[in-house]
């Protein structure tokens, strides 16, 4: 019997048809249409999956039916009709790579599904990392136990589909895609072309998919004039705003290949020795006239969501003053105003380069955010937090961050982890940050109540000086006219030069930044109260979007990316007199303020800070402008000014200037592109005491 159903097979086997192209791409249609469902189906946070609503397929079904013709239906599908091309030539077997691709996609989509309710955050490429440094074993460990339930369905729903590609595998007599005979390729034409389709085809497509994912990244590129059709606008400040609007797989795909910086051809290692012998030959002759250790006080740094005295924009005026608290505690210690790279908004990147000291101006302009495009790539980032946690034997107990609002907004909570916090307390964190309450019909959390969690922090038993890093969100748009019920900016609102539709946005504005100034006056003096040594780094981060005729006129394109800042020590701190003059204050950008600290506390600095100082004293402040109404925009253009606020033009900047500049650029190069040579020389490391 056995034997007769042998020969029978063997018999039929050569006579097997071949399936038509034809079929081939129907099945083709259909498995890309059923990956895009399932790519729709991840970001649909109202229709997780509940195994009470019957089958998987159909739930899948019902959540993506309606949005497949969308924009992000359609970009997600050119995706995934690139990636099925480069599987099926890379295999040359239609259904091999028809099952891969059914599954690669699969497995896509559930992960997504489940990092989404963890941490609100779709797949990035740099999770891959963790599959590929040996973390599968752990993976689920990671699944909560609510979605434990979609895994079995969603795994007899793959192994079902692969078992049927597989079957008609073994019964279509069409044993390979394109035609081609490796053993005989030259022996007719027929052999002779298909064995140049073999070659030719997926570095066709290859190359396709890799141009397609290179262009997403680089803002003039054809790929992003091609999805103009679609619509495609980046929402840099979160993945899953991103995924929603453009479709999950673009926003995968446009984390892949981002260009940070432009090849640097003198990069190496010697190069890097070379800085660091340099600049350690700066750090120890700065330090001879500095007594102080950094990381003996607590730093605090205070981003203030969007503070800026409204009072400084052209034609905005109140006849009573908004910031009378903080306007004399800048007059009696450290402070100017800080170029910020935004209007309107970009908070990340000023708060990027307040952390790590280095600047948005010398990334290519491709790169937008580095806290998604570039640290969770990074297998390590450095931030000045490590400094502290140094002096702390390595403990990460010394670096704690504070944000009232959501960790996964730029990808925070992953990225000061990485960073070396021990905890980044936020809305959804675990634990949660404790104080968290609103004023008025705010919506946002107050400034009191950020503070109280500061000082709750600083009052932990541990007497270990700390590094804590603090981004509020009280003067966060939109600023409606209810926001503060008894306003009494309204009635001192003297402006004669705003647009109508800005003028109730100023008012409550206005209102905020006193809730502000009375608040952080508050804060201040509890800090003053407590008996060790504490520096407060304050600053905005960007003025808020609502001056719509001042930004119409080039001429204040300066004075509308200009914010306050201060840098204030308590009466424990031998700084708390210090007030720098203004040759070294009245002008910086955030990237300077830890060289800023040092000195204002007259602490010694490691070579890397001692960059920083010297820099600082040639170009005062530098910035990419930007402007942020809704979407990132970016300028390329530099922008720096002098001691006096003056712009000045890169081409005439002394020679020494100049050096700087290049060296800077260098050491970003290394800590953003290259191998990181720096931080192994110690280039970051503080003198020890």
């Amino acid at each position: 019997m056995f034997r007769d159903i042998c020969a029978a097979v063997r018999q039929w086997w050569p006579t097997r048809p071949k399936y038509s192209y034809g079929a081939y791409m129907v099945v083709f249609m259909l498995t890309c249409v059923w990956s895009d469902y399932m790519a729709l189906w991840s970001m649909d946070s109202d229709n997780r999956y509940d195994p009470g609503h019957g089958p998987l397929v159909a739930q899948i079904f019902n959540s993506a039916h309606a949005r497949l013709s969308t924009n992000q239906g359609w970009m997600n599908l050119i995706i995934i009709v690139m990636v099925y091309i480069v599987l099926l030539t890379l295999i040359n077997r239609f259904w091999a790579a028809t099952a891969a691709t059914f599954t690669l996609f699969a497995v896509y989509a559930v992960a997504t599904v489940i990092k989404c309710v963890l941490r609100d955050e779709i797949i990035l490429p740099s999770d891959l990392n963790f599959l590929t440094g040996g973390g599968e074993g752990d993976l689920m460990s990671f699944i909560p136990a609510d979605l434990s339930s979609m895994i079995a369905p969603s795994v007899v729903m793959i192994v079902t589909f692969v078992l049927i590609c597989v079957a008609l595998q073994f019964l279509d007599g069409r044993s390979m895609f394109i035609h081609c005979s490796w053993r005989h390729a030259l022996d007719s034409k027929r052999n002779i072309f298909g064995l140049i389709c073999r070659i030719v085809a997926p570095i066709l497509s290859i190359a396709l998919l890799a141009s397609y994912a290179t262009g997403l990244g680089q803002q003039d590129s054809a790929v992003r004039r091609f999805l103009d059709y679609f619509e495609y606008t980046p929402q840099q400040f979160n993945t899953t705003s991103d995924a929603n609007r453009n479709g999950v797989l673009t926003s995968f795909l446009s984390l892949v290949d981002v260009k940070a910086m432009e090849p640097d051809p003198n990069y190496s290692e010697s190069a890097m020795q070379a800085l660091n012998s340099k600049y350690a030959q700066s750090a120890q002759r700065i330090n001879t006239e500095r007594r102080a250790t950094l990381t003996d006080s607590t730093v605090i740094n205070v981003l203030s969501e969007s503070y800026a005295d409204p009072t400084r924009v052209p034609g905005v005026s109140f006849s009573e003053d908004p910031m009378p608290n903080l306007r004399s505690i800048m007059q009696s210690t450290t402070s100017g105003l800080a170029l910020s790279p935004g209007y309107g908004g970009g908070t990340a990147n000023i708060e990027f380069q307040q952390v790590t000291g280095l600047s948005m101006t010398n990334f290519a302009p491709s790169l937008a955010t580095p806290y998604q495009q570039l640290i969770p790539n990074r297998p390590t980032f450095f931030s000045f937090n490590q400094m502290w946690n140094a002096a702390c034997d390595g403990s990460t107990d010394c670096s704690v961050a504070f944000h009232p609002y959501y960790q996964n907004m730029y990808l925070r909570g992953a990225n000061y982890t990485k960073f070396g916090f021990s905890h980044f307390h936020a809305l959804n964190s675990k634990p949660q940050i404790t104080h968290r309450e609103s004023t008025s019909n705010s919506k946002y959390t107050s400034d009191e109540q950020a503070y109280a969690n500061v000082l709750d922090e600083l009052k932990q038993p541990d007497s270990r000086s700390k590094y804590i890093e603090l981004i509020t969100m009280q003067n966060h748009t939109p600023y409606t006219a209810d926001e503060y019920p008894d306003n009494e900016f309204i009635a001192a609102d003297t402006s004669t030069d705003v647009a109508a539709s800005d003028r109730g946005s100023i008012r409550t504005y206005a209102k905020g930044v006193q809730i502000t100034d009375k608040a952080t006056s508050d804060f201040l003096e509890e800090l003053d109260a407590i008996d060790r040594p504490i520096t407060v780094v304050f600053y905005g981060d960007h003025l808020p979007g609502i001056y719509s005729k001042a930004m119409a006129d080039p001429k204040n394109d300066i004075a509308l990316h200009e914010t306050d800042y201060f840098i204030w020590s308590n009466t424990a701190s031998d700084a708390h007199t210090t007030k720098l003059d203004k040759a070294n204050a009245a002008h910086t950008s955030s990237n300077y303020f830890m060289a800023q600290t040092a000195e204002h506390l007259n602490a010694k600095v490691s070579p890397y800070l001692a960059l920083l100082t010297e820099l600082h004293d040639e170009i005062p402040a530098m910035a990419r402008l930007g402007r942020n109404d809704g979407e990132w925009k970016n300028d390329s253009s530099l922008t720096m000014l002098d001691a006096q606020g003056r712009p000045i033009d890169e081409n005439d900047l002394s020679s020494k200037a100049k050096e700087l500049l290049a060296d800077y650029r260098s050491v970003q190069y290394d800590m953003c592109v290259g191998k990181n040579y720096l931080e192994t020389m110690g280039f970051m490391e503080l003198p020890k005491s």
